[in-house]
This record gives structure tokens, sequence and C-alpha cells, in this order.
């Protein structure tokens, strides 16, 4: 019976929560734990050229794209640095991006090396760099994973791009085991590649030890939609199957519990080691290590009691893990397994056979844990990760299990090893033939709100209820039914609490009643490129721009607009207005079809095939959506707000080559307020509106060209007379947007506030057509 007393469990849970709110607490008033930099810190000289002297802190990550060129990625623990002409003792570490030109003519490089890609450095090397350091930066928009924090939760605290010849490489005897891990890796890639088709390779080798690289898009996207791809990373998944693996070893051999436990610590720190010993992968290790020693010998009450012991000294060592994404899920998924999953698994046994029932209580119950989680990052949750789990996971475990298997065999039984990785290369593409009939069930992803903190507080109370131990609930349930009682007995009493309730719900019912209407616009941060996003009063969507890079793979549209729309709510835009075909403005339209029904794609005068291109033509809904061309002086009117384009050049009228002369003016009103969207609108094109004495003014500019001299005259800007700008730029652009005189000449010929997504993240207006509130994604590093 419960007696009230704390528990040493109790205390130690209780102690969890109190360092969480501190820690939280500290967050709001800008003062995070381990964000701060201890005196010469190489983050102290972000924004300076230097030359920095260091070490790897493991083997490059190397990426070849289309063309071969080889993209690599370093982490270096900094030694020296040589800024204004001396040379200074440092520390911390930061992150170096580099190319085959970043060496001169490869006498930076070391040699071929017994792995082929060693001459690319190795853990321990020494490396010298030269560059231009930066802050930590990231597409700064609700809902997005903090890569800022991920990186300072790593002890990284800049990053540089290596000009021409501009790195050098020198080879030390150092980290003996991160380099045996990496030879290792290295061998079973070898031996892999060398038997099965390089995707299959490169999808088992991430099983294995975590990454993307080389793995077919379709076998991705039908991970993530059956809810499979945090296999492809590294994470507490492993080292359960780990573990398990070590106790059907030790059921095998007739092993006792200590001996068992013993052989999973053991085989748990080896696979560590594989995969590279990051920060995440210690955190999963060492939860999975005492988690199984609790079970191991018996002691199953105590695996919860573990993990709140070894969340609390994670938090203590690693405060910032708190806000990683793969802390969060990972605790919170491995608490549903303890508290939730044998509770479900019990309820389900009354209905569904055994090995049903526990696999669905194992899934749901680490679901339901991390709902909010999923719903604040992703909004949605895979619906067929049921199913999944129970058809596709099994065969997934089974190939990490007999590769891994087969790596040890190779080196002295090469055939049989061989052929095993043959085996597994099989029962990758029954993998990916299930996941993806799975995948094809109509309603395999739910749509997840994002929800207020309120709402998800009383969510996780509703779930402490339903773990709760029965005496407990009970003994809380008498005090509640006590106190109603005592208030029964006192009329006043009752009164009062009767009163109070129906206020509370009076209140709650008039606030959403009488809550107005707005319109939003945002300004999303997409780096160097475009992107706003228009909601209108009762839930109409439509895009002006969609940002997009001019390099490399990463996809903007669906991985910066799309969490973008679904954290806002938008599952559906009415159309995509384009101002011009530059990739910066038009290139995430791909990603965006490929995720969001759009009803159609409004364009310039660049010509369809212009767009197409720009587009890409990997998605096939870019060639099937309605393509409709924007002429000047159309008006729309959708939900009571007001659309016009104000301009649509049909030819290039100054004689210039750019796509930046063809920029639409599209101008978007609600009630007493305006947003004027210039695109890459040039001055020559901002005179000519001038001359016309087209009637420009608006409450919120968004300055053209990202700030460029080439556009904002001041004749302009005085026709505008904005109360707002917004400037669209990336951090630490090579065009050294927005040029000092576009600010000057906003602040001498306006009134306005300039925001910039460099600096305040994503910018978001709220207007009821009277009044005008905005709120900007809040930055806390400087």
């Amino acid at each position: 019976m419960f007696n009230g007393r704390l528990s040493p469990k109790t205390l130690v849970n209780g102690l969890l929560v109190l360092l969480i709110v501190v820690i939280l607490l500290g967050r709001q008033f800008a003062c995070l734990p381990g964000m701060s930099m201890n005196q010469g810190d190489i983050g102290q000289w972000a924004e300076q050229e230097l030359t920095v002297v260091g070490e790897l802190v493991n083997a490059p990550a190397i990426r070849i794209d289309a063309a071969g060129k080889r993209h690599i990625k370093y982490v270096i623990a900094c030694n020296q640095v040589l800024a204004a002409g001396k040379w200074t003792d440092t520390h911390g570490k930061m992150i170096l991006y580099a190319n085959d030109t970043s060496f001169d003519n490869h006498k930076g490089l070391l040699g071929e090396g017994e792995y082929g890609e060693e001459k690319y450095g190795r853990s321990g090397d020494k490396i010298k760099a030269s560059g231009k350091l930066m802050k930590l930066h990231d597409y700064q928009n609700p809902g997005r994973i903090d890569m800022i924090i991920v990186n300072f939760a790593q002890g990284i605290h800049g990053q540089m791009s290596a000009g021409k010849y501009s790195v050098e490489i020198t080879g030390q005897e150092k980290n003996i085991m991160s380099r045996m891990a990496e030879k290792i890796r290295h061998l079973y890639k070898g031996q892999m590649e060398a038997v099965m088709p390089q995707e299959d390779s490169a999808a088992i080798f991430a099983m294995l030890f975590g990454g993307y690289g080389g793995i077919k898009p379709e076998l991705l996207e039908a991970f993530t939609i059956t809810g499979l791809i945090h296999i492809l990373s590294v994470s507490g998944s492993h080292i359960t199957l780990m573990a398990g693996t070590a106790n059907v070893i030790g059921k095998i051999l007739g092993l006792s519990g200590g001996l068992t436990s013993i052989l999973a610590t053991l085989i748990i720190v080896v696979y560590s080691l594989l995969a590279g010993f990051t920060t995440p992968v210690i955190r999963s290790a060492i939860m999975g290590i005492l988690t199984v020693m609790a079970l191991s010998l018996g002691r199953e009450k105590d695996a919860q009691h573990i993990l709140s012991i070894t969340a609390l000294g994670i938090l203590l060592i690693w405060p910032l893990s708190l806000f990683d994404i793969s802390f969060q899920l990972s605790f919170g998924a491995t608490a549903g397994l303890l508290y939730i999953s044998p509770l479900l698994g019990r309820c389900l046994r009354k209905y569904l056979p055994h090995y049903i029932a526990d696999s669905l209580g194992v899934t749901l119950g680490a679901q339901l844990a991390v709902l909010p989680f999923m719903a604040w990052y992703f909004n949605v949750i895979s619906i067929s990760s049921l199913l999944a789990n129970l058809v596709v996971a099994p065969v997934v475990e089974l190939i990490i299990v007999i590769s891994l298997l087969a790596g040890v065999l190779v080196g002295f039984l090469p055939v049989l090893g061989q052929f095993i990785f043959m085996v597994s290369s099989l029962l990758l593409g029954l993998a990916y033939e299930l996941s993806r009939l799975i995948a094809k069930i109509p309603g395999s992803q739910a749509y997840l709100p994002t929800l207020s903190l309120t709402f998800w507080g009383l969510y996780y109370v509703l779930l402490l209820i339903f773990i709760m131990p029965g005496d407990k609930r009970a003994y809380f349930g008498n005090k509640l039914c006590n106190l109603w009682c005592v208030a029964k007995k006192e009329r006043k009493g009752r009164k009062i609490i009767g009163g109070g309730m129906a206020l509370l719900l009076a209140v709650a019912v008039i606030s959403y009643t009488i809550k107005p209407n707005e319109m939003q616009v945002h300004f999303i941060d997409v780096g160097q490129g475009d992107a706003a996003l228009v909601i209108t009063p009762h839930g109409h969507a439509f895009m002006v721009d969609t940002g997009g890079s001019r390099q490399g793979t990463y996809d903007i549209g669906a991985r910066v607009d799309v969490p973008y729309l679904l954290h806002y709510g938008v599952r559906k835009l009415d159309f995509i207005m384009l101002t011009h075909a530059h990739d910066d403005h038009a290139k995430g339209v791909s990603g965006i079809l490929g995720k969001i029904p759009v009803g159609a794609v409004m364009i310039g005068h660049e010509g369809q095939g212009t767009y197409l291109k720009t587009f890409g033509g990997s998605n096939p809904a870019v060639k099937t959506e309605p393509m409709v061309v924007l002429k000047e002086g159309t008006e729309m009117n959708l939900d009571g707000v007001r659309i016009q384009v104000l301009y649509a050049p049909e030819e290039n009228k100054t004689g210039g080559s750019t796509g930046n002369e063809f920029s639409n003016l599209i101008r978007v009103s609600y009630g007493e307020h305006s947003f004027l969207f210039t695109g890459d609108l040039s001055s020559e094109h901002e005179g000519i509106l001038c001359s016309r004495g087209t009637p420009l003014e608006s409450t919120v500019l968004k300055v053209g060209h990202h700030g460029s001299s080439t556009s904002s005259s001041r004749d302009f800007l005085r026709a505008v007379k904005p109360k707002w700008s917004v400037i669209s730029v990336g951090y630490g652009n090579s065009f050294g947007h927005p040029k000092k005189e576009v600010l000057q000449r906003l602040e001498s010929c306006t009134d306005s506030r300039v925001l910039r997504t460099d600096e305040n993240g994503a910018v978001a207006f709220y207007s009821d057509g009277e009044k005008l509130r905005v709120d900007t994604q809040i930055v806390y590093y400087k």
C-alpha cells in the first residue's frame, strides 16, 4: 500500500525532473549550460580569416557527387590558431568542409593507404587548414532539429570552408583504437562491395554503422514512411539488438545471468567502438549496458531506476543532451519500452496471440512516449510502422546480425563470409520490397498537429496515470475524493469549486469563439534564397517563392519548406507563385510537390522549359502539375486576402541576361496592411514602376535581391514607405548580402524596422486587418 513516503527511485526521478526544469529555465534566460565557451576556445575567433592546426577527431566523411567530385567533412580538435599574424594556443572543435581542390595538387594528402580513402586523413592525423571561421548556423525555423545544439553538445563551436590549396595533412600514429575501428569498417565496406551492388552495400553499411551516403532515395523514402529510418543511424535500437543477440548466445551456451550480462557488455562496447564512439553512441551504450545488467540479473524493476540514474548522469555531464533529438527520442522510447509497453502487451494478450501482442505493445509503447517530440519535429507518425515492425523489422535485424558475423568470418573463412554478405543483399531486397508495399498502403502516415505545451503536458499526465501502479493511483484518487467530499459537506466550498470549474470552461469556450481570424505571412529561413508562406484567415494557404540551393543535393523544398508548412498545419497549398526562375527562388518547388498537394504553380515569362529545368526532373509531379503564367494586372481574392500582380515583364527591356529582370512584383493585402514581394527586382525595373506611378505603398517590404546594391533604389523605397523591411538572406553568404549601402538607404529613406532571416530566423506577421504583430524565431547563439 502506498504510504506517501519517497522511495529512492521516486527521489531520483524527482531530481531528474528538477534538473530538466533548471536547464529549461536556463534556456529561457539565454544562458544554456554548455553553450558558453571558455577563454581561448576556437569559437572566439569566429568571423575571422585564420589558419588552424589540430588533429582529426575521426576519419573524414566523404561524399562523391554525380560528377565524381569529393565533398569532405572533417571534425578537428584545434590546438593552435594563426590570427592577425600571431600564433596562439586554442582548444575546442570545429567542422572543416573541403573538396579535391582544397589540396595543393594533392601534395597535402597522405599516401594512398591500405584502404584507399585513408589518404584524406585518419583519426589522430595532424591537419592544417586556412579559411574564414564562421559561427555554427542552421536554418532557424520552428520545429527543426537544432543542429547548433547537436554540435555544441559534442564540443564543436565553429565551421570553416577550406579554400583552394589550403589544407595539409600529416600522418601521426595516434588514436590506435579509433584507427583499428576505421580499418575494420573499411574491411566490411570493401568485402560487401566485392559481392553485392554498390547501393546494397551502402545501405547495409549504414545499417551497421550509420549514415545515408550512397543509399538510393527510394529505400530512404520507404523506410521513412514505415518508421524504419532510425535503422540507418546508430541508436538505442542497435544497442538493444546487440544486447538481445548476447542474450540468445548466452541461452545457447547455457551461461548464467551474470556471464550473459558480461558478454552483452563486451559486445556493446566493441560495437560502439566500431560505430565511432560518438556522443550519441556513448549515451545509448551506457543506458543499454546498465539496463542489460539489471535485466540479466533478474532485477527487471531496477531497470526503470537505472534509466533515471543514467539520464541524470548524462544530463549532468552533457547538459545540452536535453535539447538533442537523439537523446530525447532515445530516452523517451526507452522509457516507453520499460513503463508503457509491458502494460499494453498484457492488455493486448487478451485479444491477440502473444507474439503479435508483445510486438504491438513494444511499438505502441515507444511511439506513445515520444509522440509530442514527433509532432514538434516531424508532424507525422507512421501508422504503417505497426505492420513494418511485425514484418520488416525482423528481416532488418537479421541483416544486421548476420552481416556483423560475416565481417568476423571473412578474415579466416572468406568464402563463408562472402556468402553470408550475399545472403544479406538478398534479404535487403526483401526488406525493401516489403517496406515499399507497406508504404503504399493508404493512410501509411498520419498527420500530427503542432499543439501547445499545455496540451502535451496534459498528455503526459494521462500517460502517467495509465502507468501508475494501482496502489498509488488509488492513493491519489482517494485524496481527490476526500477533497471533493469535504467540499460537498460545505455548501460554500461546493459552490466555489463548481463555480470555478464553470468559469474555466466558459473562459476556454469564449476565448476560442472570439479569437480573431488572422492572416499570417511567414518569411521562411531558407538560407540564401526567398520563400514566403501566406495563410488566410480561414486556413487557405499559398507560397510566394520556395527557396532552393544553387549547388549540392540538399533539397530545400522537402527538408526546409515542407516541415515548416506541416508545423503550421498547412497540408495543402492552393498555389505557388514564383517571382522568377532562379534556383534560390524556385528550386524548392520539386521537393514540395513530392509531399504537399498544390493546386497550381504560377510562373513568370522566362518560359515553361526554363522553370522545368530549375525544378529538376526527378519528381514526376513537376511535369504534370498545372503551370500558369502570371500576367500583369491580374487580381485574385482568396478568403478575403487580395493578391495583385503589379508587374510581370514579358521581355527583358533593359538588355540584361539574367532572370532577375523578369521578376514579378506581387502584393498581398488584408484590411489595412499589405506585403510587397519583390523577388530579385532590379533598380532599373524599380525605376520603370516609379515612372509609371504604380501604387507601391505597402506595410511590409520584402527587400529586393537579398539586399543587393542592384536593388532597393531610393525612389523605390520612398514610394513603398514600408513600416517593416524583411531581408531574406543566408548567413555568411559569399555575395556580402545585405550590402551596407542598402541598409543605409533603408534607414535614410524609410522609417521601417529591418528584420533579417540570417539574424532573426523565420519572421512571421499576424494581422486581423487592423492590428499587426510580428514574431521571430529566437536565435540564442551569437
